[in-house]
C-alpha cells in the first residue's frame, strides 16, 4: 500500500512539472492572440485610408458634374452669365484641390497597405517559427515526462 501511494505522490508530482512546462510552451499562443488584434487596428487604419480614397473619389465625380452642367447652362446663353462663369472656376479650383488630396490619399493607402504586407509576412513567418518550436517543445515534454514515469 505505501508504494501505490508513493507511486501516486511521484506521478501527481510529474504531472504537476509537466502541466508547468505545457503552459510555458502554450503562452505562444496567448501572445499570438495580442497580436492578432495589432493585425486588426491595422487592417482598420488601411479601411480607414480606402474610405478616404473612394470619398474623393466621389467628390471629384460629383465636382465634375456639377462643372458640365453649369458649363451647359451657360453655354445657352450668348455671352455667357458671368456668375455661372466665376462659380465653373472655383469649381475648377476645387477640383485641383481635391486632386491633390487624393493623390495623397492613394499613396497614403498605398503605404499602409505595403506595410501591412510585409508585416503580415513578417509575423505568418514568426508564428510559423514559434508554433513549431511550441509543438516541439510540448512533445519533448510529454515523452520525457512518460519516460520517467515508465521508469519509475
Amino acid at each position: 500500500m505505501k508504494n501505490v501511494a508513493t507511486a501516486a505522490v511521484k506521478a501527481s508530482r510529474l504531472y504537476r512539472d509537466l502541466n508547468a512546462h505545457t503552459v510555458k510552451h502554450l503562452a505562444k499562443l496567448h501572445e499570438y492572440l495580442g497580436v492578432m488584434l495589432a493585425v486588426n487596428n491595422a487592417f482598420s487604419d488601411r479601411l480607414s485610408a480606402l474610405l478616404t480614397v473612394q470619398t474623393l473619389l466621389s467628390d471629384l465625380s460629383s465636382l465634375n458634374s456639377q462643372i458640365e452642367k453649369l458649363g451647359a447652362a451657360s453655354s445657352k446663353i450668348f455671352g455667357g452669365d458671368r456668375s455661372r462663369i466665376r462659380k465653373i472656376e472655383e469649381l475648377k479650383d476645387t477640383v485641383r484641390v481635391t486632386e491633390d488630396a487624393k493623390s495623397c490619399a492613394i499613396r497614403e493607402y498605398e503605404r499602409i497597405k505595403e506595410n501591412n504586407k510585409n508585416e503580415l509576412e513578417r509575423l505568418d513567418k514568426e508564428r510559423h517559427d514559434n508554433f513549431l518550436s511550441m509543438l516541439k517543445g510540448i512533445v519533448v515534454n510529454q515523452v520525457g515526462y512518460a519516460e520517467k514515469m515508465a521508469d519509475e
